[in-house]
């Protein structure tokens, strides 16, 4: 059932914010009864719920407005509980302040104001906001006929206006990166580089001066991780991400202003550090995520402890540490909605890996469907390949014949249709398809033998390796010899 606004809202809330909401919905009610309250708790402890279920209850009169009153209340019980949570939060409050102590002409006031939200806007480098606050400045002074003081801040803020600039322009091909990974993931010829070596050869990205401010910088590196994570260059990605990690700590705003990504370099770090054959440093890897997780940027950000969620144990499972994957299971519902698709299939995948190396075939069949089911993800190209062959590789273990033949030219035809039919993907597929007459033939282990060694030298190869990024395809074949 699709979800609504209201009730996703409350799904997201922490439970010191629920405590926070019922003391705060007291203030707003006339009389004993809170049915705002009986509607928050009803909706809060369903499992599903639609209009006909509330219109049986009998504190509720209207649907809708009352929906939409509850909404608005929730929001405004978020806003107060988080007013100090955050800089940026803070600065939106002094704007509240300061347009009032405007209309008031109380102009003298409410330049103390703007100075006080300027200094945070800059201590964060929150640089558009530094802009709009700095802009009310100067009308300010003009309306208190304080011309001087008008005409030296906007020629202060001329140089602002080029940070800006500066941060907006490498904020630009960061996102083209991001843009291009979601879309094909590791690249597995050199055409597809092409898009990413405009980017990694901009002046923005190649001169590390160029980057202005540190969330420049930031971005700025960003460009160069992406790149090399496209590209396949482990070494470079190893580097680029620890300077990153290095970046962020160094300035701890950045980490109050994107949790999410400083959690998710360190995905990066322990997924390159799996590339590089670094098991014990992987584990240290995500060791680290239990004291990211008590940084108060993270702790407030209910996305990214869910990121924090994810990325441990995909790391985990990927290291063969995990061994309760019922707890998994059962974890996983209530992280959904915080979470992107792709993390969440990634976590997915893991799932029907481990049961299909542990011969349970049907649910790894259940797990792989949950994801190629969902026909509106369309992202990460290198992830589809494997998804669609190792589905193949879970019917073939199960022997389903008749759907092998329909899935082989299934998979066959979306990777043509996707200009990804690479050399490994046509060989799994042609030893899938002629399963039957080889077995017949009793040539079996003879056409095995040649698929070794044509996988081997795949895996050798720069581009065609990227096949095994997430399943070990020639191990699978050596193992049925």
């Amino acid at each position: 059932m699709k979800q609504e606004p209201l009730f996703d809202l409350i799904d997201s809330l922490s439970m010191s914010e629920k405590r926070f909401f019922k003391i705060f919905s007291q203030r707003h009610v006339i009389g004993d009864k809170n049915e705002y309250a009986q509607l928050f708790d009803f909706i809060d402890k369903a499992v599903q719920i639609d209009h006909a279920i509330l219109l049986q209850q009998d504190f509720v009169k209207n649907v809708s407005a009352e929906k939409n009153y509850l909404y608005r209340l929730i929001l405004k019980s978020l806003n107060a509980f988080h007013s100090q949570n955050s800089d940026k939060i803070k600065i939106y409050d002094y704007l509240i302040s300061i347009d009032i102590l405007f209309q008031k002409g109380l102009y003298r006031q409410a330049v103390d104001l703007v100075l006080k939200a300027r200094k945070l806007a800059h201590k964060n480098e929150l640089l558009r906001q530094e802009l709009l606050l700095s802009e009310i400045h100067e009308e300010l002074l003009l309306k208190d006929q304080q011309y001087g003081e008008a005409i030296t801040l906007i020629h202060q803020d001329k140089h602002l206006i080029d940070l800006v600039e500066n941060l907006l322009s490498l904020k630009e091909l960061t996102t083209q990166g991001y843009q291009e990974n979601l879309s094909k993931g590791v690249i597995r010829d050199q055409e597809d580089l092409a898009p990413f070596n405009q980017l990694i050869n901009h002046e923005l990205v190649k001169n590390e001066k160029s980057a202005l401010t540190a969330r420049a910088r930031l971005h700025q590196i960003s460009v160069q991780l992406t790149y090399n994570m496209v590209a396949g260059n482990n070494d470079l990605v190893l580097k680029y991400v620890q300077l990153i990690i290095e970046h962020y700590e160094k300035h701890q705003h950045l980490i109050n202003y994107t949790p999410i990504g400083y959690v998710s370099c360190y995905f990066i770090l322990g997924n390159a550090q799996l590339s590089a054959n670094q098991a014990d440093l992987v584990f240290e890897t995500t060791k680290a995520y239990e004291q990211i997780e008590q940084i108060d940027a993270v702790k407030k950000s209910q996305k990214a402890l869910s990121s924090v969620f994810f990325y441990k144990n995909i790391l985990l499972f990927q290291l063969g540490k995990v061994e309760n994957l019922e707890q998994i299971e059962y974890e996983i519902p209530k992280h959904i909605p915080f979470t992107g698709k792709a993390q969440l299939y990634d976590l997915y995948f893991q799932l029907s890996l481990s049961f299909f190396h542990q011969k349970k075939f049907k649910k790894a069949l259940w797990w792989s469907n949950e994801i190629l089911n969902d026909l509106k993800f369309k992202s990460r190209g290198d992830f589809m390949n494997t998804i669609k062959l190792f589905n193949l590789l879970i019917h073939f273990e199960l022997g389903n014949d008749f759907t092998l033949e329909y899935i082989s030219k299934s998979t066959s035809n979306y990777l043509k249709k996707k200009n990804r039919l690479y050399e490994v993907e046509k060989l799994l597929i042609r030893f899938i398809t002629k399963y039957e007459y080889y077995l017949t033939n009793n040539t079996l282990n003879k056409e095995l033998e040649k698929l070794v060694t044509k996988l081997s030298a795949c895996k050798a190869d720069k581009y065609e390796s990227k096949a095994f990024q997430y399943f070990d395809f020639l191990s699978w074949v050596q193992h049925k010899i």
